[in-house]
């Protein structure tokens, strides 16, 4: 057999194939762990018929909370009555004026956030939730 530049090439490629391992670098570095959402099954319904001048106004308000701990997720689901009652006591004390602006909604989603996180503090000693989203804001 004569040897020839090819053939040399093509032998020394298959050698180094077969000691030249594929690197995956990014495999070793963990995901970073995924968000896990939780939605309170009803919406609150306010009815700020006392603060708007005996005219028939609502506020109907649905939440979803963010987390990539699941076990705060659990907590908040297990401390449910608690949360839904803090929250309807929260959304009754806001005035209709307040929560028509864009900056009354965003307050009060943060405020529904600090709510949150103080209750699951006291309950379960973590409050590592991430957000609080309002899915649905209805004002009538």
């Amino acid at each position: 057999m004569r040897l020839t530049i090819t053939n040399v090439l093509l032998f020394i490629f298959i050698n180094l194939s077969f000691f030249s391992m594929p690197s995956w670098a990014g495999d070793d570095e963990e995901a970073p762990p995924q968000a896990v959402y939780f939605a309170f099954p009803e919406a609150f319904t306010i009815n700020f018929l006392n603060q708007s001048k005996k005219k028939a106004r609502y506020l109907q308000i649905k939440v979803s909370l963010m987390a990539h701990n699941p076990e705060i997720i659990s907590s908040a689901e297990l401390n449910l009555p608690m949360l839904e009652d803090s929250l309807r006591t929260l959304f009754s004390s806001q005035s209709f004026e307040e929560v028509t602006s864009t900056e009354g909604r965003k307050a009060l989603q943060a405020n529904t956030l600090k709510t949150i996180k103080a209750i699951l503090k006291e309950e379960t000693g973590q409050d590592n939730l991430d957000a609080v989203y309002f899915t649905s804001f209805i004002l009538q």
